[in-house]
């Protein structure tokens, strides 16, 4: 219970003064440590970073910091002689001994690497505690990712003979990841001699690559081929097959135009005999081809082709040409069948065949273009022009088109009479006979009409299908020329295919043939051919060049849509030439070819198939958060063929990254100045040399806890920086990340804490109220954090002079960790007093209590002897000169005192 009476003022005063006089003293904190006093400590040696680039340089990364039992570094009151070794100093060598200075954070020093390769142990040693750390240097790993794919990688699966073409080889892991070889990794090729060969047998990707490359040439043989990548060591192999054809002429193709020819005297066939390549494209041939003709029909076609195959200028395929046309006049009057075949044959190049039908009636166009009066009926048809020709063509070569008279089939008006009355008549061979005459039984054909269409026997017009055609004789010479009636053929694209004869036809004949010359151009062109009075037809046809370029291909070397760039920005990139069957092409001429955004100027030179060039991605920009770029690639020069303007789409892949790393796991809050390092590395955490300075962007997620100044650039040269980092005096915790341009980011995440144990204060005996004027004793235990007791600490009471008097207020703790004092209450109703407890290698533990006193009421003050209050101070004044007087006295007697024992022992 607190007491409401005012005590007197008097004593209070008094002792407090006589108190500060006798106790009073100054307090300082002690902050750097005896580690001679400090048994409970460890030594931190680090080396930051700790993967370093072989070369001989000398390296400022080593720091060796004492630690208290929480692993915080704390400092030293006086310097610290430390000895260093290395296991292996021809790997990395460290001074003998360094000093770590008094009241400084940590001891650094310098580690010189050579060009050994290796790792390393460094080691020191304070006072027997040793530490240590492991250092590589260089990349001597022998070791490989477990989950490994091996990639073969080629442009194309097609090849052209005597043609060659870059492939490439490289690992990754099972998620995708391009591993950078630790070391030199080989890999062994296999393949079939036969139709191709590689440049080497074995590609090697050498340490810090992330790929290799060869090429493969093939020879001058068609077929298909494989490669066949192998690492023994993995057990990995991965194999691809390679189609290898052929421009060059392979075989003959023979065609008859036109299919129907009557079956009369001194008839005439246009037989095109022409070489095509191994995928059937016409070609033309680098060496005369001579050509033996034969028949099915030995009389009186036969004969005829065996003098032709005799003649001294014996038929051939000429070099640079692709065919070869026969027109030749047989007499097939007696000749009415279907499927006649002729054939052609030349060594080395094989048989080729084709076939053509007679007709039974001739029909011809009277002076109204209408069919004439052959014994039958006339009919109202329709007629058209027909058009046959090759349905590819090669460029820059001459070629043949047959044009021909037709008229349309109407079965509708086959059957039944004329408004007059009269019946109408067909051949008799084309007539479909009555059920009635039909044995449903017999399986036995009788009659023309019952054979399919391509056996029936072609009498005449009637024994066509709907809307067949059927060719009709011109009844007057008709030419191209303007005579007569004019025929008219054109070329719907002159760049093409350019009409050189539009030709003619003679009287009694149905058909023309007209000679056209095809350009560089490629693609389909129509040929159309009209004639006055009968009509107009067309055909297309496809002007081809199998070695014509029709694109220029990006190829990765590290996968069909993926780049890896370095941290400078380069990347590689092959630039291949492809003809239209996506093989690659040789060069004619040098191609230059920008590609952008990089803007790269790259060429293909004459005779190559491909060129290897190295481009700079800080062309496009790329930000952290981008993952796909376009290429795009385009000719360049005079006459430049746009059509080979292409892009492809990648995804960009980062070949390092940032790594932030720390010498201490806990830094020390009241420490502002603390280290951090920031080292570019590769993917699998090898350092890698910048060509040029790298600014690297840190940040902090705590300000509060630790704050980051400034950004630091990594200087080209080097792989690493450090930077600073300053602490704020809080203790928790914060993430600081690093982030560079074209690089992954990286963050670490940083612990402050306090280099000492908090201490804690407690209170013993001490009731919760107490009287007045009435000295109590209790003691005060001082604790650490585990409430572990501590000796030797210092504790500090303070108090109002007006409210208590404690004494001792400087005391310090025995070894069971407790002081005693006597506190005084000289006023209630209550009294509070703070203890400060500081010991050495802990932190200061501050607390404040209050108790209550149990004060009666005040009985004497100046009030009540009715004197003014300042005779009370100089009362009190003289009773504090006495009190000196008497201190100094007594300390003089006990001087004397003690030299007068000192005089006696001598005696």
């Amino acid at each position: 219970m607190k007491m409401e009476k005012k005590m007197k003022t008097k004593k209070p005063i008094l002792f407090l003064l006589a108190t500060i006089l006798l106790f009073s003293g100054t307090f300082s904190p002690v902050s750097a440590q005896n580690l001679e006093a400090l048994s409970d400590y460890s030594i931190k040696l680090a080396i930051s970073p700790s993967h370093l680039e072989s070369g001989v340089s000398e390296h400022h990364i080593g720091y060796v910091f004492v630690l208290s039992k929480f692993g915080v570094p704390i400092t030293s009151s006086n310097d610290v002689p430390i000895s260093l070794s290395s296991d292996d100093p021809s790997i990395a060598y460290v001074p003998n001994k360094i000093v770590l200075k008094a009241n400084e954070e940590f001891a650094s020093f310098p580690v010189t690497t050579s060009e050994k390769s290796g790792s390393t142990t460094i080691t020191a040693n304070l006072d027997g505690k040793i530490t240590f750390q492991k250092i590589d240097v260089g990349t001597d790993e022998t070791y490989l990712p477990d989950d490994l794919i091996l990639e073969l990688n080629l442009p194309t699966n097609n090849m052209h003979v005597n043609s060659k073409m870059p492939f490439t080889v490289f690992l990754k892991t099972s998620d995708g990841v391009i591993v950078r070889a630790p070391n030199d990794v080989d890999i062994l090729l296999d393949y079939d001699g036969l139709l191709a060969t590689t440049n080497s047998q074995i590609l090697t990707i050498n340490s810090g690559d992330y790929y290799a490359w060869g090429t493969i040439s093939a020879y001058d043989k068609v077929g298909n081929t494989f490669i066949r990548a192998i690492h023994e060591d993995s057990g990995l192999d991965v194999a691809k097959s390679i189609q290898i054809s052929s421009t060059l002429p392979t075989s003959l193709q023979l065609s008859i135009f036109p299919k129907l020819i009557p079956a009369e005297f001194d008839r005439t066939l246009n037989i095109f005999v022409s070489v095509v390549d191994s995928d059937g494209n016409p070609t033309k041939t680098p060496n005369d081809i001579p050509l033996d003709f034969f028949s099915s029909e030995q009389y009186p076609i036969g004969e005829n082709l065996d003098k032709i195959s005799k003649q001294v200028e014996k038929p051939m395929i000429k070099k640079d040409q692709f065919g070869y046309l026969l027109q030749q006049k047989y007499s097939l009057q007696n000749l009415l069948a279907n499927d006649i075949l002729i054939g052609v044959s030349s060594e080395g190049f094989g048989t080729a065949t084709d076939t053509f039908r007679t007709i039974g009636e001739s029909i011809e166009m009277d002076q109204r273009n209408r069919p004439s009066d052959n014994n039958f009926d006339d009919k109202n048809y329709d007629t058209t022009v027909s058009v046959f020709g090759l349905s590819k063509i090669p460029s820059n070569a001459t070629a043949f088109f047959t044009y021909q008279l037709s008229m349309i089939e109407e079965d509708g008006d086959d059957d039944g009479f004329r408004p007059d009355g009269k019946e109408i008549r067909i051949h008799p061979e084309c007539l479909q006979e009555s059920d009635e005459s039909n044995d449903e039984d017999s399986e036995e054909i009788t009659h023309n009409t019952e054979l399919s269409s391509e056996d029936i026997i072609l009498y005449s017009i009637d024994c066509l299908e709907e809307d067949e055609l059927y060719p009709i004789q011109s009844n007057e010479n008709q030419y191209s020329d303007g005579f007569v009636q004019k025929i008219n053929v054109i070329s719907s694209d002159d760049q093409k295919a350019t009409i050189v004869d539009g030709g003619k036809i003679l009287s009694s004949y149905s058909y023309g043939t007209s000679t056209i010359s095809t350009g560089q151009k490629t693609g389909p062109v129509k040929i159309s051919t009209s004639i006055n009075g009968v009509g107009t037809g067309s055909f297309t046809t496809e002007v081809i060049n199998t070695l014509e370029q029709k694109e220029v291909r990006l190829f990765s070397p590290t996968g069909f849509d993926n780049i890896i760039f370095d941290r400078d920005g380069f990347f590689d990139m092959f630039l291949i030439a492809l003809d239209a069957k996506e093989r690659p092409k040789i060069m004619k001429e040098t191609g230059k070819y920008l590609i952008t955004p990089t803007n790269g100027l790259v060429e293909i030179k004459k005779d190559d198939t491909f060129t290897f060039t190295q481009l700079r991605s800080d062309s496009f920009n790329i930000s952290e958060s981008e993952t796909k770029i376009v290429l795009n690639v385009e000719p360049i020069g005079e006459n430049a063929n746009l059509n080979l303007q292409g892009s492809a789409n990648f995804i960009t892949h980062p070949t390092s990254q940032i790594q932030i790393s720390i010498p201490v796991e806990k830094m020390n809050a009241d420490h502002q100045e603390n280290i951090g390092i920031v080292q570019l590395v590769d993917l699998q955490g090898n350092p890698v040399i910048p060509k040029f300075d790298i600014k690297s962007k840190i940040t902090s997620s705590k300000d509060s806890v630790v704050r980051i100044l400034e950004n630091v650039m990594i200087p080209a040269g080097s792989s690493y920086t450090k930077f600073n980092i300053e602490t704020t005096g809080s203790v928790g915790n914060a993430v600081i990340s690093a982030s560079a341009k074209g690089v992954n980011g990286t963050s670490i995440y940083v612990t402050t804490a306090s280099s000492q144990s908090q201490l804690k204060i407690f209170t013993g005996g001490l009731d919760s109220e107490i009287p007045v004027d009435k000295p109590i004793e209790f003691k005060l235990f001082v604790d650490d954090e585990n409430a572990d007791s501590v000796s030797g600490a210092s504790i500090k009471i303070s108090a109002n002079s007006e409210d208590a008097l404690i004494t001792p207020n400087v005391v310090r703790t025995g070894s069971d960790g407790s002081a005693i004092v006597s506190l005084t209450a000289l006023k209630g109703p209550d009294i509070s007093f703070e203890i400060i407890a500081t010991a050495e290698g802990y932190a200061e533990g501050k607390d404040s209590f209050t108790v209550n006193v149990d004060a009666p009421e005040p009985v004497f003050d100046s009030i009540d002897l009715d004197l003014p209050e300042w005779i009370i101070y100089i009362v009190i004044g003289g009773i504090l000169m006495v009190g000196v007087v008497v201190f100094m006295f007594l300390r003089k007697s006990k001087t004397n005192l003690e030299e007068e024992w000192e005089e006696e022992e001598e005696l």
